[in-house]
């Protein structure tokens, strides 16, 4: 789970938001740690999903074109005002072909979801969690299925959480 980057406080309207310089540095931050997710001995995601809002648009795609090699970017238009439970089933809806997916999008929902996958015992990821979810916070779980249809909260562990200082 990815939160977007900083945007401008005022656009065309919200969904047109734009990132400002800070959020491209924040964004190309968060890029440069996924690409280095396997040397961490992490899946770098083969998909990325994002909320259709300009603002994480522009987040997924400088994070996805630090990837290498290239992963297909989808932007779904209902993580922009989904909450935790209708971004569990739009998961639920990929196909098997990813190993692995990132999912952008806005907070409070980012946040609570990641929270929400957790399974009760990961008292360490809970904790740290629980610190908050600035912009372009990025939650790497472990979900113990071999289908994104069978995803459950309440099922992961939490293997990084990262923010960028930019």
């Amino acid at each position: 789970m990815l939160r977007h980057a900083k945007a401008a406080s005022q656009g065309p309207d919200d969904h047109g938001r734009a990132l400002t310089a800070r959020g491209r540095r924040q964004a190309a931050a968060v890029g440069g740690y996924v690409a280095g997710a396997s040397v961490r001995g992490a899946l770098a995601p083969a998909l990325v999903l994002s909320s259709s809002a300009r603002r994480a648009v522009e987040t997924a795609e400088i994070v996805a074109a630090a990837l290498d090699p290239p992963v297909e970017l989808v932007v779904e238009r209902a993580l922009y005002s989904a909450d935790v439970d209708d971004a569990v089933e739009i998961v639920r809806g990929l196909v098997d072909d990813a190993a692995s997916v990132m999912v952008v999008g806005h907070n409070p929902t980012m946040h609570e979801l990641a929270l929400g996958l957790l399974d009760a015992r990961d008292t360490a990821g809970r904790a740290r969690l629980e610190g908050g979810f600035p912009t372009a916070a990025l939650a790497v779980t472990a979900v113990p299925t071999d289908s994104w249809a069978r995803v459950t909260l309440g099922s992961a562990t939490l293997l990084a959480l990262h923010t960028p200082d930019s």
